[in-house]
């Protein structure tokens, strides 16, 4: 079976959306892993954030970190409602973790978008971008016609996981 190249394209996107959540897998904490550096408890990213500098974070100090919170209540292991700074290093595992699973979610949904458009017959829709940002669709590009670019709004606002799309399209 021969591929087009935009077939081609898309199995690779989607194969790389797949492996970033295994490349972020966890390792267990007796394991170091050879030629990895090692998160330190007083580091930088820490010192930024205690801004009262008492040794600890709280949710009020992390507040502005979107989804970070989540990661606070999982690290919080002695649920005191602060993180020393070995429960923070736990946080910032699980918080990047969380990013990287999003930015796979949206990467794979960007690919269904995509493939679903090329799929519409009467849509040409290889002058289409699709990006993705927390399952919110933009749709830019150029499109023949009116009724092409009405098309194209609504065959990615019925992709299953699209919370919702916005028109950057022109018609040519």
């Amino acid at each position: 079976m021969k591929l087009s190249r935009s077939a081609r394209t898309l199995l690779g996107i989607t194969a790389l959306a797949w492996s970033i959540p295994f490349a972020q897998a966890e390792t267990p904490a007796d394991k170091t892993q050879v030629g990895v550096i090692q998160p330190q408890a007083n580091s930088a990213e820490f010192t930024a954030l205690d801004k009262n500098h008492d040794g600890y974070l709280t949710l009020d100090e992390v507040r502005g970190l979107e989804g970070y919170d989540r990661a606070f209540a999982q690290a919080d292991a002695n649920h005191d409602g602060k993180l020393d700074p070995d429960e923070a290093i736990t946080a910032q595992e699980l918080y990047d973790r969380a990013n990287a699973a999003r930015y796979a979610e949206d990467a794979w949904l960007t690919a269904k978008v995509k493939t679903a458009l090329l799929r519409e017959k009467g849509l040409d829709s290889m002058d289409v971008s699709v990006e993705t940002d927390h399952r919110r669709v933009l749709l830019s590009g150029f499109v023949e016609s009116q009724a092409q670019k009405k098309k194209a709004l609504l065959v990615a606002s019925t992709v299953d996981g699209v919370k919702d799309v916005k028109d950057g399209l022109q018609v040519r």
